[in-house]
């Protein structure tokens, strides 16, 4: 059986600030320096925040490994935080001790490998991090759709991102990882060195160590990924935007997006990308206090120039869009299309699906989220989302069992993303994504039973992590 973890007592704090003191470090408590430590536990999600017994803000490898080797050997709680987006509450700890590699300037600190095109990232930083100092070397790494997600959870679990249908997943482009293991020791894992644990930590990381630095393939955006290069922006630019629609063309919609990104689609090769989501529209007016009116949100991503996006997205913008903000965009502006402000309670839901989406299992989505969110008008800005590329490379690129990731498929991705504020809502609103998720499961069964030859893996899926690509405000760490 396993020993509960225990909290971080004052005694053991004293002895880790002796054990810390020749690296210059001391921990953070709520009496040493409250402001400070009520930053560090703040999490994206209110519901996800807990108070941490004791903080460390590491600048340097040596902190993290006698902070993880005092741990192990005292049996502590320890939770470790990067970006902070875990809905689970993952990243934080109940009394325990906290590693916050986020707020730390040496572990959110990217670098460029120019001769080797390489990202090297420390592991508390975010995606706008890398994304901001690939672009300005005139790289692109396969990463989260919303730049202020932390690299190391998405990164650990798969990744999926605006490239995945070029150069596959984040972990199909990770070089090498280096941990903290529970021993304390510092490892590099990669195809050279510690191929096993590199094989574990590609999909199934989260626990086998602290991972204190990634290092990424970076892409050339524009000249390898993007068929023809941008006049005056070095091929940096893609086409990109979102679709609103009334619900009433949700018919027509999904007939187009099937027609696009189907299995004999228009838009095979990953030059495109985009999503399907249903949710409830801004007011308009200010001060309107009556319920937004249900509209379909559809993303578009293609990474070429305006003239053929307009071409390869012309039957959506023919179905005549309420609003459109469609426009040439640099790669880092591509993950800041969604983004969301921090401090409101939340909850995701991950789930699957197979193209073609049926009108009547869209239509039961819908009519579960109208409901929901007229009965729980604090949960209004929920949504529901489908994302939408071809997954071909994804698919192929390695198999199920190259690395620890076994959702290699032809399926696609989907959630059900809750946004709140009262906790006494909290038990609703969380139910009703498990809700989301079994019409998600019954659909994706019914499909296995019309189609057993479907090439995909359905094992996993129940328990998809947090580091759905697309998502509207890139879940993950």
């Amino acid at each position: 059986m396993t020993t509960p973890k225990q909290l971080i007592s004052p005694t053991a704090i004293q002895e880790l600030n002796s054990l810390l003191s020749p690296t210059g470090h001391q921990l953070i408590t709520a009496e040493s320096n409250p402001a400070k430590y009520e930053k560090c536990i703040e999490r994206w999600s209110v519901a996800a925040t807990k108070p941490a017994g004791a903080v460390l803000v590491p600048e340097s490898i040596d902190a993290v490994s006698i902070a993880v080797r005092y741990a192990t050997e005292n049996n502590l709680d320890l939770a470790v935080c990067g970006g902070g987006h875990a809905t689970s509450g993952s990243s934080s700890t109940n009394g325990g001790l906290l590693i916050d590699l986020g707020s730390s300037a040496r572990f959110t600190h990217v670098e460029v490998d120019r001769e080797n095109s390489y990202l090297i990232a420390g592991g508390g930083a975010n995606w706008g991090h890398v994304d901001d100092a690939g672009f300005a070397a005139g790289l692109a790494a396969v990463g989260g759709t919303v730049s202020d997600t932390g690299i190391g959870g998405l990164t650990l679990g798969g990744g999926y991102g605006w490239l995945s249908g070029k150069v596959g997943l984040t972990i199909d482009n990770v070089i090498s990882v280096k941990l903290v293991t529970a021993d304390g020791s510092v490892v590099v894992a990669s195809k050279e060195k510690n191929q096993e644990l590199f094989w574990a930590v590609r999909g199934a990381g989260h626990n086998f160590g602290v991972a204190v630095q990634f290092v990424y393939q970076g892409h050339a955006f524009g000249s390898g990924l993007v068929e023809k290069r941008i006049a005056g922006a070095e091929g940096s630019q893609a086409f990109a935007g979102t679709l609103v629609f009334p619900t009433a063309l949700l018919g027509r919609v999904l007939g187009v997006l099937n027609s696009l990104f189907g299995a004999e689609g228009k838009l095979k090769g990953g030059t495109a990308a985009g999503g399907f989501a249903l949710a409830r529209a801004p007011l308009i007016a200010a001060g309107n206090k009556a319920m937004a009116p249900v509209v379909i949100l559809v993303p578009v991503v293609w990474l070429s120039d305006q003239a053929s996006g307009e071409v390869a997205f012309r039957d959506l913008l023919n179905l005549g869009p309420i609003s459109s903000n469609l426009k040439m965009m640099d790669y880092p502006g591509l993950n800041r299309i969604f983004q969301f402000e921090p401090g409101t309670r939340s909850s995701l839901k991950g789930c699957a699906f197979q193209l073609p989406i049926r009108e009547e299992f869209a239509r039961n989505l819908l009519e579960s989220f109208s409901r929901f969110t007229e009965q729980v008008p604090d949960a209004a800005g929920s949504f529901v989302q489908f994302d939408l590329l071809d997954p071909t490379v994804i698919a192929t690129k390695a198999s199920n069992t190259d690395m620890a990731f076994c959702n290699r498929g032809y399926h696609l991705n989907g959630a059900a993303e809750v946004f709140w504020h009262s906790a006494e809502n909290d038990q609703v609103c969380r139910q009703w994504a498990r809700d989301i998720a079994g019409i998600f499961k019954d659909e994706l069964e019914r499909g296995i039973q019309k189609n057993t030859g479907a090439v995909m893996m359905y094992g996993n899926l129940e328990r998809k992590s947090e580091i759905l690509f697309f998502c509207f405000y890139r879940f993950a760490d």
